[in-house]
């Protein structure tokens, strides 16, 4: 290694790129040059071969050869993504941590944009922005619609599902770690670890939205968003933590609710209609008032009963 890249390794970056892998060597060189390709360079990229057994450690290593001064890669035996994502935040030296998962892209402006939204207001906790849904294979899906710009508060927003956190977009603060804690090891197989870690910073720290595409989100068979009933135990996990905070406590009702009623929705658009429907009754018991609710038990019954024939098509 020559002097200039050894003065590199010692130079504190600014911001941690955190990268998570399981078995992802179909993607992982795709995340990887999308980080190197950011328009600022003050950046290292913390690779975490959470046990893989595919070629995801080869590849990772490959490009830990070729950019000794950009790229770290820790092999650890498979823990899961919240402790991966935390074996990385334990090794990261930057101020700021920047979340990719190994089949997500990032645009090359995206750092960029972040930093400079904490350049405006240092007290902030979390800078995030939009991202576009892309396939397998690279094609767009489309984008999902976000209404940030309403002024919403961000704790109760993200508690209610009624806004989320893009994670491949989110970057927060080293002092939000040190406050509040890394990833939550018990939603290890289920998901929700991240939403976890936002509402524990929105509880303290002030977010901001940038309404921008800043990042592709890849929807593909083997996502852990995918696994319906596995993210529905990791919602309910979510709102009986957050029931015992300060924030959380008046809200429990009201986030069991929302639970139920996404998940209508989701069997919904997957043409469960009647099933969808129930989850909406489920949905009013928890919370009878809420006006939402209502419309999306509507909409099931419109769908279940005028929009297709009588008994034709229905599932259970």
């Amino acid at each position: 290694m020559n002097p200039e890249q050894q003065n590199l390794n010692h130079r504190v970056p600014r911001v941690s790129a955190i990268v998570p892998v399981y078995n992802g060597a179909a993607f992982l060189a795709q995340a990887l040059d999308s980080a190197l390709a950011q328009s600022m360079s003050d950046l290292e990229i913390i690779v975490v071969n959470d046990g893989s057994t595919d070629s995801s450690g080869a590849i990772a290593h490959v490009y830990e050869h070729n950019f000794p001064e950009r790229i770290r890669v820790v092999d650890q035996p498979n823990a899961g993504l919240p402790a991966a994502r935390n074996t990385a935040i334990a090794h990261a030296r930057g101020d700021y941590f920047a979340l990719l998962d190994a089949d997500d892209v990032w645009m090359p402006e995206h750092l960029e944009r972040a930093l400079a939204a904490f350049d405006k207001n240092p007290a902030l906790g979390l800078v995030h922005a939009n991202i576009r849904r892309i396939d397998a294979s690279g094609n767009p899906l489309g984008i999902a619609p976000r209404f940030w710009h309403r002024g919403l508060d961000a704790y109760k927003a993200i508690a209610l599902r009624h806004e989320h956190v893009n994670c491949p977009t989110a970057v927060f603060a080293r002092f939000c770690v040190d406050a509040v804690g890394a990833f939550d090891a018990d939603f290890t197989g289920l998901g929700c670890e991240d939403r976890d870690l936002w509402l524990r910073i929105a509880a303290r720290f002030p977010l901001q939205h940038i309404d921008t595409v800043t990042a592709d989100y890849r929807v593909h068979p083997q996502s852990m968003s995918r696994n319906r009933e596995r993210m529905l135990a990791a919602r309910e996990l979510l709102a009986s933590k957050q029931a015992r905070t300060e924030r959380g406590a008046p809200l429990l009702p009201h986030m069991r609710a929302m639970v139920q009623s996404d998940l209508g929705m989701e069997l919904l658009e997957e043409g469960h209609t009647f099933a969808g429907m129930r989850a909406q009754l489920q949905a009013l018991r928890h919370r009878p008032h809420t006006i939402l609710i209502w419309r999306r038990l509507l909409k099931s019954a419109l769908r279940a009963f005028v929009l297709q024939p009588p008994f034709a098509g229905r599932t259970q």
